[in-house]
């Protein structure tokens, strides 16, 4: 059963899921106010990020791709993530933090036109799973190698990024492909 998963369980509509989060600016005060306030930023910059990487494949830095059935989820997510700045940003009397304006998350829905569109898209799919695996196993010879860490806090951490990793596999090539069945079969034995 090995392969890519035939087109129809991947559907014809895609999302592209792209966004632009600010960053505050940086001044010279350093009250505990402010502390707190770059705190609860980074709080949020990291769940909106995690929330709108969960959607589908990241494929870039701030790209998602995703299925039609997921647009619901994807206006939902987006508008926790402006309402969340939104607060924020009434509590920046600073002004370190950009205009609500500058939360940009944009959406593009398209069909693909042929089957080889599809192919490619599958194949930056399963680029990107392949790439996440290959950090992983860098992550266990590095960590029990080189830094001599324990094993079990590395078999932890190992399972979470697996975890999420499944988690963002909607299309189950984690269990389809051969190459990316191959690479988890050898993160297990690593963590054996």
């Amino acid at each position: 059963m090995g392969g890519a998963p035939e087109l129809r369980e991947i559907g014809e509509d895609i999302i592209v899921v792209h966004y632009d989060l600010p960053v505050p600016r940086k001044i010279s005060e350093n009250n505990g106010s402010v502390k707190r306030l770059i705190s609860k930023w980074r709080s949020w910059y990291d769940s909106s990020t995690k929330a709108l990487r969960e959607i589908g494949y990241p494929i870039g830095y701030s790209v998602i791709v995703t299925s039609n059935e997921n647009l619901k989820l994807v206006y939902e997510v987006a508008s926790k993530v402006r309402d969340y700045y939104s607060k924020l940003k009434e509590r920046d009397q600073w002004n370190l933090l950009p205009s609500i304006e500058r939360v940009k998350i944009g959406i593009l829905r398209f069909k693909p036109a042929s089957k080889e569109d599809m192919q490619a898209l599958i194949s930056m799919f399963k680029e990107y799973l392949k790439e996440s695996l290959l950090t992983i196993k860098e992550y266990i010879v590095k960590k029990l190698r080189d830094e001599n860490q324990d094993p079990e806090e590395v078999n932890a951490r190992v399972r979470e990024m697996l975890r999420k990793l499944r988690e963002q596999d909607k299309y189950k090539l984690l269990e389809s492909d051969k190459e990316l069945n191959k690479l988890l079969l050898l993160i297990e034995v690593l963590t054996i």
